[in-house]
């Protein structure tokens, strides 16, 4: 079965993003029936990833990933299973937050024609959107084929609990438009990711 990594990209305690993850997490079995994938959910804090400072690079590295501490080995190899990235990309003053970036510098050629896509969010009311224009030129460094159609959640904190359901002040319309937008989203990842394995 196709597997589509949902990647947490901030490691804030709490995490806005982490009220999306739990969402997501909380309609997993609808939204896996809907796109026929299986979902596989990361927090990048969960590898406790130092600075990247590898003495070999990624790339053209056939040895590469046996190279790294087990942490660093286990974010690269559990990116490089899957089918499809779903990030979860937060907007830190105007662009992405540096632990992203360093989880994406460990990464090499085994992202090689991955898709990505991302639900960017903010505080404030452009929703990521600068943020997602700032990874561009790391996806095509990293060769990942970004897709169209991401989401962008402005003022998060007014959508969504702790507990990943969204705010009881939010209208059904809301509500309906945010779940509606978010199953397009998974459903879009895991189709392209299907074409592509």
């Amino acid at each position: 079965m196709t597997t589509i990594n949902v990647i947490l990209g901030s490691v804030r305690e709490p995490s806005m993003g982490n009220r999306i993850l739990t969402y997501l997490e909380n309609h997993q079995d609808e939204l896996e029936l809907q796109c026929e994938a299986h979902l596989n959910f990361i927090r990048i804090s969960d590898y406790h990833l130092a600075a990247y400072n590898q003495p070999l690079p990624p790339f053209n590295t056939p040895d590469y990933v046996n190279t790294l501490p087990e942490n660093a080995k286990k974010w690269v190899t559990d990116v490089y299973n899957a089918d499809g990235l779903l990030l979860l990309l937060p907007e830190y003053d105007f662009s992405i937050p540096g632990a992203l970036k360093n989880a994406l510098d460990y990464l090499g050629s085994g992202v090689n024609n991955k898709p990505i896509q991302s639900i960017s969010y903010s505080m404030g009311g452009f929703g990521g959107l600068l943020a997602s224009m700032a990874l561009l030129p790391v996806y095509q460094a990293l060769n990942l084929i970004t897709l169209p159609h991401n989401l962008h959640i402005k003022s998060v904190q007014n959508v969504f609990e702790t507990n990943g359901e969204f705010k009881d002040d939010l209208s059904r319309k809301e509500q309906d438009y945010y779940a509606r937008a978010i199953k397009n989203v998974v459903v879009n990842i895991a189709h392209y990711a299907n074409l592509l394995k």
